[in-house]
């Protein structure tokens, strides 16, 4: 960003960049470990988790997982534990989990990033999580926005394209960011997601149940999460 956004809650991180500019920074705490752990449980590969997630809806019936397994960062809730909303009895099956453990992940994420003033039109992933075709579609469906993956680990990428970067400068060969790193950035376009036209109105309507149910577990005041579920369903 051209100007800091600073968050009043503090859940965003203000951190300034290596061109002078900002960088505000969503972090959470639960994400790939859901993920890790219920492909683990069901010894499942990354293709084989997508398709167990073809064979359920979005939506996945109203039921909603707020991933909360080992406490949150964002929201702040240090001392919180998952929440499973609209499950019945016989709705613990590997189906509905994993689709609840992939939207709840998900649902998680965009709940912090909606607090900064960031109109997405792209959103390129790398990690582990951007080999999933279900996660890619997801994250798609639930932001509104083309998901394109990244060849490579971003993180360690990008310190080394930023380290030279500032050594050219430094060493009297000045040159745009954008020419250094432009050369790297790879995406990988047959993996290319545009939202689902059909999925997008569920997931607007789950956003909302998940963010009353996150208000409601958190103490909050917030709108009523079952009326919301009753509207999805």
């Amino acid at each position: 960003m051209e100007e800091a956004y600073i968050d009043p809650s503090g859940e965003i991180a203000a951190f300034c960049d290596s061109t002078g500019h900002h960088l505000p920074l969503l972090c959470v705490s639960n994400l790939a470990n859901g993920y890790d752990d219920i492909i683990q449980q069901y010894n499942l590969t990354h293709d084989a988790f997508s398709g167990v997630i073809n064979l359920t809806q979005p939506g996945n019936g109203g039921r909603i997982l707020i991933p909360w397994y080992v406490g949150e960062r964002t929201p702040d809730v240090p001392l919180a534990a998952p929440v499973y909303f609209g499950f019945g009895l016989g709705d613990f099956t590997r189906e509905i989990l994993c689709r609840a453990v992939l939207e709840g992940h998900v649902l998680s994420l965009h709940n912090g990033f909606q607090k900064m003033p960031v109109d997405v039109k792209e959103i390129r992933l790398t990690g582990g999580l951007s080999r999933s075709d279900a996660w890619c579609q997801a994250i798609a469906d639930i932001f509104e926005a083309e998901t394109v993956p990244v060849e490579g680990e971003g993180a360690a990428l990008g310190a080394a394209l930023h380290a030279a970067w500032v050594w050219r400068n430094e060493n009297q060969d000045p040159v745009p960011i954008r020419d250094v790193v432009q050369p790297f950035i790879i995406l990988d376009e047959k993996r290319r997601k545009l939202p689902d036209k059909d999925a997008v109105p569920v997931y607007r309507k789950q956003k909302q149940l998940f963010d009353a149910l996150s208000k409601r577990a958190r103490g909050l005041d917030g709108e009523d999460p079952f009326r919301f579920r009753t509207e999805l369903l």
